[in-house]
């Protein structure tokens, strides 16, 4: 009674009135995907794709959305199983995020468009690019593990863990512990952030709603099992596009030292590394990230380190 009961209480934040611009469903072959446009129809498109964690959605653009918008057409999606998108149970693997992504831009989009992804999407997003290089401009890809962490299948004990995660009663309840405002408060201030004054009752608020639902364990349970492991070595040094390796100086999950092993491996890759903020560089130091991507899909390089992030090169 209990796990249905908290199971029910959530839903996910209002993203159309915290990012603005146009809500829109595009229909995935695997279910509805809900996402926000803004932005002049003649300006480049920008694809905005979300990290992967419980209560994640296009919400963590917040800050980027309006501001890109300015410059470009700015497609910010709710990835299955997230947001506002639906929610089916379902077995998520690394090719579904995948998918998503390469799908979204060569039908929803259809025109090439550049490309912003967080965390492990950013990791994900890779085999699109070596699959479909035509669909994609520039990339920026903002703390992607795969290189050294969560580059292996997650094996037996992985196995063990979904297992748990998926008992209809106790993995439930498992699963609410994982994704309750406690758990979601130490994540962001210990992993996700560097400043903890911006993690805010409204932002634990909203990850929460955002975590709950018919179906919103299912991705996160994936994901910390470990099913969504994929190892960027095999993919990001044929990934044909120039590309901007986006790292928070002082992330712990996936520390900053990871970002050489994206630039020496790839000499399309331009890092820019930005100074107290951890793995969400985007949020903490919003103003600079929006402006050092500007700078880098109009074609200009990074030089010395400006308020707070540099090229690292």
């Amino acid at each position: 009674a209990l796990n249905r009961r908290l199971e029910l209480g959530g839903g996910p934040p209002d993203l159309s009135g915290e990012l603005g611009g146009e809500r829109r469903s595009y229909r995935w072959r695997g279910g509805k995907i809900s996402y926000s446009v803004a932005g002049d129809p003649e300006s480049e498109p920008l694809l905005l794709v979300h990290g992967i964690y419980a209560g994640a959605s296009s919400f963590e653009f917040r800050k980027n959305f309006a501001a890109l918008s300015e410059s470009y057409r700015v497609y910010a999606l709710d990835l299955l199983g997230c947001g506002r998108s639906e929610k089916p149970r379902r077995r998520y693997r690394p090719e579904d995020v995948t998918a998503q992504i390469e799908e979204f831009a060569g039908e929803e989009i259809g025109v090439q468009t550049h490309l912003v992804a967080s965390s492990l999407s950013a990791t994900l997003a890779m085999p699109a690019a070596v699959r479909s290089p035509r669909l994609f401009g520039k990339v920026v890809l903002i703390c992607p593990p795969g290189m050294v962490s969560l580059s292996r299948p997650s094996g037996r004990l992985g196995d063990a863990v979904y297992g748990l995660l998926r008992l209809p009663v106790l993995g439930q309840a498992l699963y609410h512990a994982l994704a309750s405002r406690r758990s979601i408060r130490y994540y962001l201030e210990r992993m996700a952030y560097h400043d903890g004054g911006l993690v805010t009752d409204e932002l634990v608020e909203a990850l929460y709603r955002a975590a709950h639902g018919p179906g919103s364990e299912y991705l996160p349970a994936a994901f910390v099992a470990g099913k969504l492991n994929l190892g960027a070595a095999e993919y990001y040094p044929r990934v044909p596009h120039r590309s901007m390796i986006a790292w928070g100086l002082k992330a712990r999950t996936v520390p900053v030292r990871e970002a050489e092993e994206f630039t020496n491996r790839n000499p399309r890759s331009e890092p820019r590394i930005f100074r107290n903020a951890a793995l969400l560089p985007h949020d903490e130091r919003a103003a600079t990230f929006n402006e050092e991507v500007g700078k880098f899909l109009a074609g200009q390089r990074a030089g010395g380190c400006p308020n707070g992030s540099g090229s690292g090169s």
